[in-house]
């Protein structure tokens, strides 16, 4: 399940804004569910709606978010709807990812620049200590309550001004031993696995593979009634078919019981 939700979506961000949306409407559907029992004439149609609604906003899209992932052609969309999505992507990938290799290169002159002392621990930093091209110096936080402790890195230009600025939380012995380089290179494999991410990204933009379940779900639960996505795929055709079957069933009962419900309310009025 977990794996399942990493694939329908891009990046960590976008992972917990999935969980998150799917755990509201579960926790709805579950809250309908647990209160239909006090209701016992509408029991039944209530409990369905909670089981139609956890059907129609979760468990369906999440089966389309896969199917488009694995083939991006399983679903036709409206021209606009796929092409306006598509180019909010890329216009998010592009804000992202710019800034990443100017980053890199910045980290690896800084690492070039100060060579003689990239073995030197975080303790021996807390002297200011000057290198050709910029002055260091770190310093500990060690009262920071209910976290571990916190070693900050600064490093200024040959005229005193902060270029950069990095955090590094740990135990108190492991922070005075961590290397500068370590510091360095650590930062830098980060921000080259990100540029990496990004780029397997822009691989799956290319193959118009951007749909995730955040950004399919509106098209998903009014599919139904717009036609803005259409299955193309036997796979999509079937699950799609029962989508459609489960959905109206289901929403003709509970809305035929709440009228049967309202007209005997008002024949029952009216005849008081």
């Amino acid at each position: 399940m977990l794996l399942n939700l990493i694939t329908i979506s891009f990046g960590v961000g976008e992972f917990f804004s999935t969980v998150f949306l799917m755990l509201i409407i579960l926790s709805f559907c579950a809250y309908l569910y647990r209160i239909s029992k006090k209701y016992q004439k509408s029991k039944y149609a209530i409990s369905s709606l909670a089981i139609m609604l956890a059907l129609h906003l979760v468990v369906f899209p999440f089966l389309y978010t896969l199917m488009l992932k694995s083939n991006p052609n399983s679903f036709e969309f409206k021209t606009a709807i796929h092409d306006n999505q598509k180019q909010v992507v890329m216009n998010e990938w592009i804000d992202d990812s710019k800034d990443i290799p100017s980053q890199i290169k910045y980290l690896e002159n800084i690492k070039l620049s100060n060579y003689t002392i990239l073995n030197k621990s975080l303790k021996e930093l807390e002297q200011l200590t000057f290198t050709e091209g910029y002055i260091l110096h770190s310093d500990f936080d060690f009262n920071i309550p209910g976290k571990d402790y916190m070693a900050t890195i600064y490093i200024f230009d040959k005229k005193g001004v902060l270029k950069k600025k990095f955090r590094k939380t740990g135990g108190q012995s492991e922070l005075d031993s961590m290397k500068f380089g370590s510091v360095i290179t650590h930062d830098i494999n980060y921000l080259k696995n990100e540029l990496h991410y990004y780029k397997v990204k822009k691989v799956e933009l290319d193959k118009n593979n951007f749909w995730t379940y955040t950004t399919l779900l509106p098209y998903s639960a009014s599919s139904l009634f717009t036609g803005n996505m259409s299955p193309l795929t036997p796979t999509a055709n079937i699950f799609y078919t029962i989508h459609y079957i489960i959905i109206y069933c289901i929403g003709i009962g509970v809305f035929l019981h709440f009228l049967i419900r309202n007209l005997e309310l008002i024949i029952r009025n009216r005849k008081s």
